[in-house]
């Protein structure tokens, strides 16, 4: 997970470094699914594959169907279980004044703008990025006033394309902090493919998306944002729904029995799973 091929200047955050145990407990285990890290697919309902990956310095599972994957989390909100998991993320906040995925060398002092439009990587931009919604985003709160930052790992052909196609936009320098950014905006648009839409929602900003619709289903947390935008009060709701082992959100300083908990989500899984074995051709 921490093994990288990304280039000197970019690095993983050290707070990511706790998952470490994490992910080496799930990957020795024996169950009768197989385990992959970050990748998207669509599978049927008695899926085969359990995705991991980390959304805002946890460690999450779950399932490679949209539909099974929705359902974890509405069974774990379900379950009521008073959590910690926003607590935890505001304090870390508080007392390091920064939440950024990536640690950026040379970072650059950049002010922000009204707007901030979080893009995805450039290998996901067409498949994920509905052109339509960024050409009423600049017209409703006017070109001057948004700001584009671009995924720090990525290629920059298609945001140039981007670029023109819009008749030209507002980018952020590459080495320029995108928590930073967000604390200066109002507003913050993201899509599925983004943690920053519940970061932003700590920082009290307004959220919104420009995601194609149907593409929406094949993004590593499609499952949490798709509760994160439609959900009234989604920071209460990630509280609760965190908590639960049926999340499949887990984080060692959060959760003191992280063990139990992993176990918990496989053995619920499994039982998840055993409602659609054979039930469809």
């Amino acid at each position: 997970m921490l093994d990288s091929n990304f280039d000197s200047s970019i690095k993983w955050d050290k707070k990511h470094m706790p998952l470490i145990d994490v992910e080496k407990y799930i990957k020795e285990k024996e169950i009768n699914f197989k385990i992959d890290y970050d990748i998207t697919a669509i599978e049927p309902l008695n899926f085969k594959t359990i995705n991991y990956t980390t959304f805002a310095g946890f460690l999450i599972l779950h399932p490679l169907n949209f539909e099974q994957a929705l359902r974890q989390m509405s069974d774990a909100f379900a379950d009521q279980i008073q959590g910690n998991h926003i607590n935890f993320l505001k304090n870390r906040i508080d007392s390091e004044k920064n939440f950024s995925k990536y640690n950026i060398k040379d970072k650059e002092k950049v002010r922000g703008k009204k707007v901030l439009v979080v893009l995805t990587g450039g290998n996901k931009l067409k498949k994920h990025c509905c052109v339509g919604k960024l050409e009423s985003i600049l017209n409703k709160y006017g070109r001057d006033n948004v700001l584009f930052k671009k995924h720090p790992v990525s290629h920059n052909e298609v945001y140039e394309e981007l670029d023109e196609y819009l008749g030209g936009i507002n980018y952020a320098p590459a080495n320029s902090n995108l928590f930073e950014l967000m604390k200066d905006a109002e507003t913050v648009y993201s899509t599925m493919c983004s943690e920053s839409a519940l970061i932003a929602s700590i920082l009290d900003k307004k959220i919104g998306h420009f995601d194609l619709f149907q593409n929406r289903n094949t993004t590593s947390f499609g499952h949490i944002n798709y509760y994160i935008y439609t959900t009234s009060k989604p920071l209460e709701w990630a509280q609760t729904t965190f908590a639960s082992p049926k999340s499949g959100v887990i984080h060692p300083l959060v959760d003191i029995d992280w063990k139990e908990k992993v176990d918990a989500y496989f053995d619920y899984i499994e039982n998840l799973w055993s409602f659609y074995d054979g039930a469809y051709c």
